[in-house]
């Protein structure tokens, strides 16, 4: 644009100076009369004199421009040099928070304000440190002033919805998350927000709502997604469940088992629900589906009794179905020396258990073996292996069996923190192991052997040691945690705050 209008400039520059020396050239005189004067000139002379006048008020209009937008200038540089000053003042801020010298970088994030008080980035940065040195009702004046300014609203709107959940105004907290996710469509944090608020306030159908549209917005991956789903419905149908509404409660949980099927507390609900209605075929067929993906013990023992007035032996032949289906896993060589017990074969299962015995002596696996040994007609040997059994790791996946009532008999808050750690890493959770209640018996007839030992054992104040996760149950086969999987964010989900 600059050289367009030099050219302009040369351009009539050289067309007025051809008109001057056209005039110079011309013959004859030019003569001025106004009947009481005359004044003649030579065509040259009257060339120079309207040059100079021309040059003359060119300058002089030159100077009257460049008097009059003076103020302005002057504006304009004393903006450019606070400009800078801002800028340099908003790194010396950044470098100090980032040393964590937070007190130091509030006092250069204040300094920069100064220099421009209408700087979005200085007020945004200004914020951040004033809620970071402690001084909350700063960041949120400060925050507010962001939060319709193009770029920084979503950013202040996070900053105000984590302070009004430090005031413990969750609604508040929810209302910037929610104008949040009205303004970006791209910003994953308000949509893992209001999930998060919403599963740890147990509100299922609000949770749903929050995954839906996290997941039609790209910000969270699709197995993820599928995995949070099966969870919150299985959590929704608990709660139907104990609010005595089994309809909707089974409705929910067969949900929840088509999304996930390896998903054991969903499967299991299900069929149990599935069974009390007299629909026992189609409970065994989701307890198989769950444990071709996934085995658990509790899929083992609802199948199990779903033929439960059936005799052992036909019960050791219903259990071969499930064996055959995953073979090779862990629960499914236990489950075949259980169905050796079942049938009063003590060899089958004492051969069964010695590879096991050989991996992991758990005291689930060592009881199998007093098992064993009882079987055999060798009470010592049984009592002996109790015995080992009392002091041996228990097993995390054993410890969902509640001697007293269901698997999986989760609270609102485990409900909360499954939902965290299977829906992004397809693990379960614990909570009975966390809070070392009493496990279900392994193998019933051992009942008396096993108070008697466990009574020795507590005498002695051997501490009971605990092993981490069965290797199987985070083997999902396409359903793992989504390492290979960003959303469109580019950020993992589920936000902390």
């Amino acid at each position: 644009m600059k050289l367009i209008r030099l050219i302009i400039l040369i351009i009539l520059g050289l067309a007025m100076l051809a008109g001057f020396v056209f005039l110079a050239i011309q013959p004859g005189e030019i003569v001025y009369n106004d009947g009481l004067k005359k004044v003649s000139v030579g065509p040259g002379v009257a060339a120079a004199i309207l040059m100079g006048v021309t040059i003359l008020m060119t300058a002089t209009w030159g100077f009257i421009g460049w008097l009059w937008s003076l103020p302005g200038r002057m504006k304009r540089a004393q903006q450019e040099n606070a400009r800078k000053k801002c800028l340099d003042t908003l790194g010396l801020s950044m470098a100090a928070f980032d040393a964590g010298e937070i007190s130091e970088a509030r006092r250069h994030a204040q300094k920069a304000l100064g220099f421009a008080p209408d700087a979005a980035s200085a007020k945004f940065l200004a914020a951040k440190s004033a809620v970071v040195a402690g001084d909350g009702a700063a960041g949120e004046r400060l925050y507010g002033e962001l939060t319709d300014v193009a770029g920084y609203g979503v950013a202040a709107r996070r900053g105000l919805a984590e302070l009004a959940l430090n005031r413990g105004n969750l609604a508040a907290a929810i209302s910037h998350a929610e104008a949040a996710l009205q303004s970006s469509k791209k910003a994953p944090w308000p949509a893992e927000f209001l999930f998060s608020r919403r599963v740890l306030a147990a509100d299922w159908d609000g949770a749903l709502a929050a995954l839906d549209d996290a997941e039609k917005r790209g910000l969270v991956g699709q197995k993820t997604a599928t995995r949070r789903r099966a969870v919150v419905l299985a959590a929704a149908a608990h709660r139907a469940e104990r609010m005595m509404e089994p309809a909707q409660a089974l409705e929910l949980a067969q949900r929840a088992s088509k999304f996930a099927a390896g998903f054991a507390p969903a499967a299991v609900m299900a069929a149990r629900l599935q069974a009390i209605i007299g629909k026992q075929w189609q409970a065994a067929g989701t307890l198989e589906s769950a444990w071709e993906a996934a085995p658990h013990p509790a899929l083992a023992i609802a199948y199990k009794d779903l033929k439960s007035e059936e005799t052992p032996q036909t019960q050791a032949r219903w259990l071969d179905g499930l064996i055959r289906l995953n073979p090779n896993h862990r629960e499914s060589r236990i489950l075949a020396v259980e169905q050796a017990l079942l049938n009063q074969d003590a060899v089958t299962a004492i051969q069964g258990l010695e590879p096991l015995l050989a991996e992991r002596p758990t005291s689930r696996i060592l009881a199998l073996r007093a098992a064993a040994a009882k079987a055999s007609g060798d009470e010592a040997g049984a009592r002996e292996w109790l015995g080992k059994g009392a002091n041996a790791p228990r097993e995390p996946d054993w410890s969902d069996l509640d001697p007293d009532g269901s698997a999986f008999a989760y609270e609102d808050a485990d409900w909360a923190r499954l939902i965290e750690s299977y829906g992004e890493r397809g693990l379960l959770i614990h909570p009975r192991l966390e809070r070392s209640d009493t496990e279900r018996l392994v193998a019933p007839e051992l009942a008396a052997l096993t108070e008697r030992t466990l009574a020795t054992s507590t005498a002695s104040g051997d501490p009971e040691p605990v092993v981490p996760d069965d290797p199987g149950i985070g083997a999902f086969d396409g359903l793992g945690a989504d390492e290979d999987e960003t959303p469109a964010s580019g950020k993992k989900p589920w936000l902390k705050f």
